[in-house]
């Protein structure tokens, strides 16, 4: 009987082992499962708030583009009425006669074709500031970051282009100041709205001088090169500004 006691306490204690590991176990097994669903649920919170994020930064750099395309447009056309303007300028100034009313356009095409050349800008202000936070990070498609960046790289290569047109302006500047009577520069400019109105005299250059005349005219030339130049880099980023506009409405449903 002592025997068969003695073997019964032993069943006992091996079934409470069982129960303790068993139980040990499950609870393991529930934090686990606790633990990882509370990792799953703050990862997919915090890449919904990272989509969230993105699409917001989409549509402002989307406004950006379309700021750039109205941008475009009208530098496109007033660079067109400019270079007419240069045009007409190099040819009056090659005329060995003119008449009185050729002499007040050149004044007014001298002056007004100098104001007009604009320095190209580009409106990056969401790339900008997407790209100084590291939020870049967010655009999940590696076809639509190739793209974005594709498009700011072309538009920071303008800047050579820049400090061509600036240097070409003074250099003109510099020569129509040989030609042209700065007084009657003075007379013609409007300062309550900025604008040219042109001479209602018979205004005289300043010299008659072939060679100086033609220095001016090979820096009118040059101007203008360097303006077609930037006509034809707007148009062509005028079109990557439209596509990548309908690329990003496409890939975020935007309208």
């Amino acid at each position: 009987m002592e025997v068969h006691h003695h073997s019964h306490l032993a069943s006992g204690e091996t079934h409470s082992a069982r129960k303790k590991w068993t139980h040990y176990f499950w609870e393991f097994l529930m934090l686990f499962l606790a633990v990882t669903l509370g990792f799953f649920v703050e990862n997919q919170r915090e890449h919904y708030i990272e989509g969230k994020r993105e699409k917001e930064y989409i549509r402002s750099m989307i406004e950006d583009l379309k700021t750039d395309t109205k941008y475009f447009a009208a530098e496109i056309s007033g660079r067109n009425q400019n270079r007419i303007m240069t045009d007409s300028l190099i040819y009056l100034l090659s005329k060995k006669d003119r008449t009185e009313f050729e002499q007040q356009r050149m004044y007014y095409f001298a002056r007004y074709c100098i104001a007009r050349v604009d320095l190209p800008q580009f409106h990056d202000r969401t790339y900008d500031q997407m790209k100084s936070s590291g939020n870049l990070r967010l655009i999940h498609g590696k076809n639509i970051a190739d793209s974005i960046s594709d498009y700011y790289f072309n538009a920071k290569e303008i800047q050579v282009n820049i400090n061509q047109t600036q240097a070409r302006i003074l250099t003109t500047i510099e020569f129509e100041g040989k030609v042209f009577d700065g007084i009657v520069f003075q007379q013609i400019l409007n300062k309550d709205n900025f604008t040219f109105n042109q001479p209602g005299d018979n205004p005289k250059l300043m010299t008659d001088d072939k060679i100086i005349i033609n220095e001016l005219i090979i820096r009118l030339h040059y101007l203008i090169s360097i303006s077609a130049f930037t006509e034809l880099y707007f148009k062509k980023m005028n079109t990557q500004a439209m596509q990548l506009i309908s690329f990003l409405q496409e890939q975020y449903h935007i309208k």
